[in-house]
């Protein structure tokens, strides 16, 4: 939940440009500063049933943005929506933590007012995670990947300023894991275990483990579409599809591994446990001859 080598380049530039272009021209410099990569878009479309408004969140960059583009902006336009149904599209590698946190808590404050479901579209880890958590139901897309590990943050200074910094993660995570949690079920304890261990989960692991509802089944061509897959927004349905399945680049990050195929299986749950312990019971009980 740290920036990745990449953007913290970008970000590196962005400082040393912008203080060239503020020696030659001060308000080109400030034209400069407003400079916005977005990492989400809204849009809004019509339902085919029944007509109704539909409002669509694609989230599918690093979040935060490079450029300075922060939650205070997507909560604003998250707030003025109007529509009653709100999908959440993400395909996100993470990013900031306080961002994350702060869009999971504007999208739970918006269903108050609106009926919101969030889709994991191809990927949701670190940040991202958190806030397909926020959807009344969480719905993962054939082949999607979820990924929940510890917070991570840059440090530097002396031992005393590393063990505030490990103080702080800590209670950070220990939030998080709260967020988990409130979803699937458990203790805070056994989903830090889990988030400690970077715990990459396809749909169907994330549905056993408690952190989606179900995996959208693409129905026949004959039928309505329950979600689209290109969506058709101003002439702009390739280049959200195109956003919407892309591949990130996951190394750099800090993750330990790049992506399920190399990580090991989801610890299991309590409950998992309990099963498979009570199926072995008979067999524990046999006398040995």
């Amino acid at each position: 939940m740290r920036p990745n080598r990449h953007t913290q380049a970008l970000i590196n530039f962005k400082t040393k440009l912008f203080d060239r272009i503020e020696a030659r021209d001060s308000s080109l410099a400030q034209q400069a500063r407003e400079l916005k990569l977005d990492w989400y878009r809204i849009t809004n479309k019509a339902d085919p049933d029944t007509g109704e408004e539909i409002a669509e969140v694609f989230i599918y960059d690093e979040i935060g943005g490079s450029f300075g583009v922060s939650a205070d902006a997507f909560a604003q336009e998250l707030s003025a929506i109007t529509a009653p149904k709100i999908s959440v599209r993400i395909n996100s590698p993470g990013g900031s933590l306080f961002d994350s946190i702060a869009i999971h808590n504007a999208i739970v404050h918006k269903r108050e007012e609106a009926d919101i479901t969030t889709y994991v579209d191809s990927l949701a880890a670190s940040g991202a995670s958190i806030i397909a958590m926020a959807g009344e139901e969480v719905v993962m897309l054939p082949g999607s990947q979820l990924m929940i590990h510890d917070a991570l943050g840059h440090e530097v200074g002396n031992a005393r300023d590393f063990r505030i910094m490990a103080d702080f993660l800590d209670q950070q995570s220990g939030g998080i894991a709260d967020m988990y949690a409130a979803k699937a079920g458990g203790s805070r304890d056994e989903w830090r275990e889990r988030m400690q261990a970077e715990t990459w989960m396809f749909a169907e692991e994330a549905i056993k483990i408690g952190l989606a509802d179900r995996q959208f089944i693409p129905p026949a061509e004959d039928e309505e579409e329950e979600l689209s897959a290109e969506p058709i927004i101003n002439g702009t349905e390739l280049d959200l599809s195109m956003l919407m399945t892309r591949k990130h680049e996951l190394a750099n990050r800090g993750f330990k591994y790049p992506g399920r195929e190399k990580a090991p299986s989801p610890l299991p749950t309590d409950a998992h446990v309990t099963a498979l312990a009570n199926a072995f019971k008979p067999l524990l009980s046999r006398k040995v001859r």
